[in-house]
């Protein structure tokens, strides 16, 4: 396994496995995989060059990725968000989730005083993940994420003071 962060030559297969998380775990995004194939690979390419994305390499592989993002502004600049935080299913509860979260927090410690999220609701097991890193729900947003059945899921506010 190789931890490392993405440039803007790895925007392809950064999308790749994005629309490959929203179609294998619909109730686990806000995103659905036409919303990731709208984007052009360009403006991935410029986002990995302003955040700081992550990728985990399984051999040549993308196997899972996370990225951060530090607020602009005067008044927010102190806060960073964590999203899209996806690892294969065939590599999980084999501490590589953890490896990635500690290299995030480590990048965010550089950057911001907290780090927030949000997190479907539903999503038990990623809440479990965030809450053992020490984030803690902050309020929910209710029907937050409709989809296409009518159904709609919550999704919990997260957040981890790093001072």
């Amino acid at each position: 396994m190789t931890l490392r962060r993405l440039g803007p030559s790895d925007a392809e297969a950064l999308q790749r496995l994005r629309i490959e998380a929203f179609r294998l775990e619909p109730h686990a995004f806000r995103y659905a995989p036409e919303d990731e194939a709208a984007i052009r690979p360009a403006e991935w390419a410029a986002r990995l060059e302003r955040d700081v994305v992550l990728g985990v390499f399984i051999g040549q592989e993308l196997a899972g990725a996370a990225g951060l993002t530090v607020f602009e502004g005067a008044k927010v600049r102190h806060k960073a968000l964590l999203w899209g935080m996806y690892l294969r299913a065939a590599h999980r509860s084999s501490g590589v989730a953890d490896e990635l979260m500690a290299a995030l927090l480590a990048q965010a410690r550089e950057k911001a005083e907290i780090v927030t999220l949000t997190v479907i609701d539903q999503n038990a097991r990623a809440k479990r993940f965030y809450q053992r890193w020490g984030f803690e729900t902050y309020g929910v947003e209710r029907r937050a994420v409709k989809l296409e059945d009518g159904a709609y899921l919550d999704e919990a506010l997260m957040a981890r003071p790093l001072t």
